[in-house]
């Protein structure tokens, strides 16, 4: 509890929240522990915590002791919140700029903050709460583990399958960028219940299945802020 506490700060040293000084509103920690819980004691308690009982596999993972907290997320935010009518699902980085201390580590140029871990998770639109995640591997993810749930489909389709998979059935809409403009996505998500709406962008080409030469053709008369379905 009290190491949650701490993250809704930044800037303050760990040792600063036991200190003597008093609160001061431009140095130091805004809070004070001691009457909670002795330093040494916090310390005690972090350096034996753990987040996962299992041993590890034979082969080495890098992402073991944090798969388990990751599934229990997800399975308990699936057995508590509701989301509303309309998600979004989209990429979000944990900052981390040593390549050689963080496992899945990506250097993504068009982010605020390009290195670090990469995220997909979905929001509910409407009360702005991040319901599923799902942290990107990339080349650590062992081989031995196979392939993700729903990627005989393909990577995209996969991933959009598994980050929704809690509104199937449900008539529910996500929203995405042009980065999950899969067609093959957004027609399993429709056989199983949930509606897609998403940007599309011209690279060297239309993505497959796109017509959009057609639909440029269609909308190019038409004024600003036009639709058609």
């Amino acid at each position: 509890g009290l190491w949650l506490v701490m993250g809704t700060t930044e800037g303050s040293k760990q040792h600063e929240f036991w200190s003597d000084i008093p609160i001061s509103m431009f140095d130091g920690a805004p809070y004070r522990f001691n009457s909670i819980m002795s330093g040494r004691r916090f310390q005690a308690i972090i350096s034996a915590l753990r987040l996962i009982s299992k041993e590890p596999p034979a082969f080495r993972d890098w992402f073991h002791e944090v798969r388990d907290l990751f599934s229990a997320f997800n399975a308990n935010m699936v057995a508590t919140f509701i989301p509303s009518w309309i998600s979004t699902l989209d990429e979000s980085v944990s900052v981390w700029f040593n390549r050689w201390t963080c496992p899945g580590w990506m250097f993504i140029p068009r982010k605020p903050h390009p290195f670090g871990n990469k995220y997909h998770t979905l929001c509910d639109g409407v009360w702005g709460v991040l319901y599923h995640l799902e942290i990107m591997e990339g080349k650590d993810r062992p081989a031995q583990l196979g392939r993700p749930k729903f990627e005989e489909h393909g990577k995209t389709v996969g991933l959009v399958m598994r980050c929704c998979a809690s509104l199937f059935a449900t008539g529910k809409c996500v929203i995405m960028d042009s980065g999950f403009c899969v067609l093959d996505a957004l027609t399993r998500l429709k056989s199983y219940g949930v509606f897609a709406l998403i940007m599309i962008k011209k690279k060297r080409s239309w993505p497959k299945g796109i017509p959009g030469n057609d639909v440029v053709e269609h909308m190019k008369d038409t004024p600003v802020g036009t639709q058609r379905a």
